[in-house]
């Protein structure tokens, strides 16, 4: 193969592929076959995380840019966490676009790291969010001022997408480990050396962040494990991504042009890639089974009751949620006040107490051996409850791992002059409408084993018994109508999740509404 035929040049921005996969994927080694291969004929630019476990002649890195470079974090004004961007990336990108030395870059990202982060680093459409840090940065007094004003001047000329273009994002699996890695309790500081105490990530919500985001998906290491296993694994990733493309590999050897200036990467179709948002929105046929792996989409129109809904997910998942302090609850407080309020606290807390001290271990013993949610792989939607109707829950659950999150209003609660302007859009808002109660829903989508041979029916069945009966809707309705919902509701039916907190619904959403799917949850039952 000659290098033409590999790489056609039409666009000045240096191209940069993206790998992504959990420590022992293969991503090391698919660089070493990178820079070894004469197939290419390319300068490539390698940024690595460790430039010593490339297990390749000296003589043969003259030829190409490798660079180790440690992770330094620029966080955005607004603090959220999926708006930090690597200030180390976008310094040695610039370096390497500017210079022209090279004429392709291959990132390895680190294990940890989500690549969606990193795509938004690269991509077009935050570019305005980037310059307006650039300016931030450039007016900050603390830090490193030279780094800073390096930076900012990278920022304020639209980011790195101005330079570079991503061309495709490769995420790289374990063979051996995939199938453990949905069956773990285990966060990324119980498997990870390198990462600070306060990193809440788990384990089976990063594996299926990575997943979800790629374009090309590398199951590597096959000749370890059985065909079948193999093909239950790619089973699995089609259902969690289904335009990806999927590549079995044996010590990560395949044909360059699968992952090489492919121009695949769209920020826009990666972010709306997943297969759940594609059952979601109908672009699939959920109902269908592929190896042994198969996907449903639960809808109802009643709220959960929140106490049953509790009673169903406790004892078989780690249930994480965002624990929100309200400002000034550290002051003093009088104590005869808190001995008054003892009672009511209690019975506050009756759900908290009836949930033993959170052991994860026992928690995925139970989970596994559960007939209904033992076979559960992956399954993420829309929640609504009752005692919450203004607002919606997102539910992502992934392995033994579910974040219950508030998301934003219904649409139903927004005025209509405040919806988007667009006559799609608007259309399809009004599409999730459905008599008096407007867009508020169950929209559910679960991924797993077992699902046509009796696991849907039983998922759907617990899943009913958490719906109000038709007694309690009644309740329910006659409470929204009346003068006072939300004190009603309250009276009706217990809740003992965490509080969801009101946000604007014109707050930032880089993927409308269908989230970035971080679930970084802040507390764990």
């Amino acid at each position: 193969m000659s290098p033409a035929t590999l790489f056609k040049k039409t666009d000045d921005r240096l191209p940069v592929t993206l790998l992504s996969g959990f420590l022992g994927s293969g991503k090391t080694t698919l660089l070493e076959n990178i820079l070894t291969s004469a197939d290419h004929g390319l300068r490539i630019g390698v940024i690595v995380n460790d430039v010593g476990a490339l297990n390749i002649d000296a003589a043969l890195l003259t030829s190409h840019d490798v660079t180790r470079k440690e992770e330094q974090v620029v966080a955005m004004q607004n603090g959220c966490i999926c708006c930090t961007l690597r200030g180390d990336l976008l310094e040695e990108v610039a370096r390497l676009a500017e210079e022209k030395q090279v004429e392709y870059l291959v990132i390895e990202s680190s294990g940890v790291s989500e690549p969606m982060q990193v795509a938004e680093t690269f991509s077009e459409e935050f570019a305005d969010m980037h310059i307006a840090a650039g300016y931030d940065l450039e007016a900050d007094e603390e830090g490193d001022k030279e780094m800073n004003k390096r930076l900012a001047e990278i920022l304020k000329a639209g980011g790195l997408s101005k330079i570079a273009r991503l061309d495709t994002c490769v995420t790289l699996v374990d063979a051996v480990n995939f199938m453990q890695d949905f069956a773990t309790a285990d966060f990324l500081v119980d498997r990870q050396t390198d990462v600070p105490q306060e990193d809440d990530r788990n384990i089976s919500d990063l594996q299926v962040d990575q997943l979800e985001f790629a374009d090309v998906v590398c199951i590597n290491k096959c000749d370890l494990v059985s065909k079948e296993e193999v093909n239950r694994i790619k089973g699995v990733v089609k259902k969690l991504n289904p335009s990806a493309k999927v590549i079995s590999t044996v010590k990560s050897r395949l044909d360059l042009t699968e992952i090489i200036d492919t121009r695949l990467f769209s920020y826009e179709k990666a972010a709306l890639s997943a297969g759940w948002l594609k059952s979601l929105n109908e672009e699939i046929n959920p109902e269908t089974e592929e190896y042994g792996i198969g996907t449903f989409v639960y809808r109802a129109r009643r709220p959960f009751h929140p106490a049953r809904l509790w009673d169903m997910i406790k004892s078989v998942f780690v249930v994480i949620q965002t624990e929100y302090q309200v400002e000034g609850e550290d002051m003093d407080v009088n104590e005869d006040e808190v001995e008054g309020e003892d009672d009511e606290a209690d019975e506050d807390s009756v759900m908290e107490d009836e949930q033993p001290q959170l052991d994860t271990r026992a928690r995925l013993a139970s989970k596994m051996i559960d007939p209904t949610f033992g076979p559960l792989l992956r399954s993420k939607g829309f929640l609504w409850l009752a005692t919450r109707p203004k607002m919606y829950g997102e539910w992502s659950q992934a392995g033994v791992m579910l974040t219950i999150s508030g998301q934003d209003l219904w649409r139903c609660e927004v005025p209509e002059d405040e919806w988007p302007t667009d006559p799609d859009t608007k259309k399809a808002i009004t599409r999730d409408f459905d008599g008096k109660w407007g867009d508020r829903r169950q929209e559910l989508v679960f991924i797993g084993q077992q699902m046509r041979n009796g696991g849907e029916y039983r998922l759907r069945r617990a899943l009913d018994a958490c719906l109000l009966n038709d007694e309690e809707f009644r309740d329910w309705e006659a409470a929204m109508e009346s003068d006072a919902p939300q004190d009603m509701l309250d009276e009706l039916f217990e809740d003992g999740f965490e509080d969801w907190i009101e946000t604007s619904h014109e707050s930032h959403d880089h993927a409308n509404s269908n989230g970035h799917g971080h679930s970084h949850g802040g507390h764990e039952h």
